[in-house]
């Protein structure tokens, strides 16, 4: 049984309200939906103000729970993560629920891979109570039968999950080293004084305008006129016209392996195990639906507010590119020389208030090409270029490794177990 393996709790017990502060002050509180983000973007709280803090600190080894939500098929809720350095020492907000070992390592490795298999997220979503939102019943999660298979199969499993959060950190490890390779440049540091604190802001604007959205001149402070003024690249210069656009809009029939393809959305794109749509394949070009790796994946349709995924980049990696996309997301082809730089450049502080900046619109902003094509493009020389292609491309490569060896620990348990 589950509780044999595992103690289920929730990450403290008292309401509070959560304040927001710097990230010098504080600490990253996450929902149950930032536990499963590539990269955590979660508030940054002021952490004496909140009860039980230690109880809400993800540690390493932990199995965290997605504990609300409803039944869709690609809904979170009731999903399984394994607590890495990713998460470790973060705020866990009440909704997720945490499995702590009872047993030993290899054991705990495999019940997180049982957990994550289709039967494993079926049972844990059985034992749910209420109506419109849905939370599981813990008196019969404990009671939840575990298969446990032979020691040969238990360590190959357990082996598999080791190499899936070694992995997973390393990715993590890997594009933060390229990212600090480009904030060490003197006008990074700058840009980074004008534009990492939120608030309202004007500006004086002397360039052209192709838009009166205030905001795309005003939002980075001072940081996007200085940039274009000390570097002469541009992000057009790498990316064609046609090679940065959004995806065409289609009819979504659903279906199930082995038939159809992957469809991801916004969400799924920023997630380290995605969850998409099966749909069938749409009588559309093949390059309107797929793209090549090392193309980036911006988020280009939300709101502007903290945490959303609004601005953000992805990799495209050799998983992303068997599969179809939103047209939610905008897909920027930069020439595969300079790919891992405007990676490491466009997914920084500094990179993300400049995706901002290209917004237009609303109620539901969305980014303008020709604005993305003229945003500036670091200049530096070969040898640093070298060194955060390799930091970009050695944690893409871990991350490949990674859901690879997820993904053939859950095989073994629905095949073989």
């Amino acid at each position: 049984l589950l509780e044999e393996l595992a103690t289920i709790r929730t990450p403290g017990n008292a309401m509070f309200r959560a304040r927001d502060c710097s990230p010098q002050y504080g600490k990253e509180f996450l929902t149950q939906a930032d536990i499963f983000a590539a990269e955590t973007n979660g508030r940054i709280i002021q952490a004496d103000l909140v009860p039980d803090v230690e109880s809400r600190q993800a540690k390493s080894g932990q199995i965290l729970l997605a504990g609300v939500g409803t039944l869709g098929e690609t809904e979170v809720y009731g999903r399984a993560i394994i607590a890495d350095k990713r998460l470790e020492g973060k705020l866990l907000s009440s909704d997720v629920l945490i499995l702590e070992p009872n047993l030993d390592e290899d054991t705990h490795a495999y019940l997180y891979a049982f957990l994550c298999s289709r039967v494993g997220v079926r049972m844990v979503r059985s034992t749910s109570a209420g109506t419109k939102l849905l939370r599981p019943r813990r008196d019969l999660l404990r009671k939840l039968p575990i298969p446990v298979p032979d020691d040969k199969t238990l360590k190959q499993v357990a082996d598999l999950i080791r190499s899936t959060i070694a992995n997973r950190e390393q990715y993590l490890s890997e594009v933060q080293a390229a990212r600090a390779c480009l904030e060490a440049l003197p006008e990074m540091q700058e840009a980074i004084r004008m534009c990492q604190e939120r608030k309202a802001r004007c500006t004086v604007w002397d360039g052209n305008l192709p838009t009166v959205t205030a905001w795309t001149y005003a939002s980075a402070g001072q940081a996007l006129k200085m940039l274009l003024k000390k570097w002469k690249l541009r992000v057009g210069d790498f990316v064609p016209p046609s090679k940065i656009f959004n995806g065409p809009r289609f009819a979504r029939t659903a279906c199930v392996p082995p038939h159809g393809i992957d469809f991801m959305s916004q969400r799924d794109v920023f997630m380290i195990r995605s969850v998409p749509r099966r749909i069938a394949l749409p009588n559309l070009p093949r390059n309107e639906l797929f793209v090549p790796e090392g193309t980036l994946l911006v988020g280009s349709n939300g709101q502007l507010s903290e945490g959303s995924l609004f601005g953000q980049v992805a990799w495209c990696d050799s998983e992303m590119a068997n599969a179809a996309f939103t047209q939610h997301i905008l897909r920027v082809g930069i020439d595969p020389e300079y790919a891992p730089i405007a990676f490491a450049f466009l997914s920084s502080i500094v990179g993300k208030r400049l995706m901002n900046s290209t917004a237009v619109g609303t109620s539901i902003p969305m980014m303008r090409a020709d604005l993305v094509r003229a945003l500036p493009f670091p200049e530096i020389d070969t040898s640093l270029h070298s060194l955060v292609a390799k930091h970009v491309k050695t944690g893409v490569a871990a991350r490949v490794t990674a859901t690879n060896a997820e993904k053939e620990a859950i095989r073994i348990i629905e095949e073989e177990v």
